[in-house]
């Protein structure tokens, strides 16, 4: 009994975790470039400074 419990708690985070991340995914990635493309583009304003 308490495999089978086990079992379906364990599935049901599986679950949980991937509609989470199919929901997710996408506006954490946008922000994540947005980032990246900040944090370059000040780079490339350093650089171009420095010459």
């Amino acid at each position: 009994m308490m495999k089978t419990l086990k079992s379906m708690m364990l599935i049901g985070i599986g679950v949980g975790a991937t509609l989470a991340y199919q929901k997710y995914s996408k506006p954490v990635m946008k922000e994540m470039e947005k980032l990246a493309n900040k944090t370059m583009d000040k780079v490339n304003n350093e650089l171009e400074e420095m010459m």
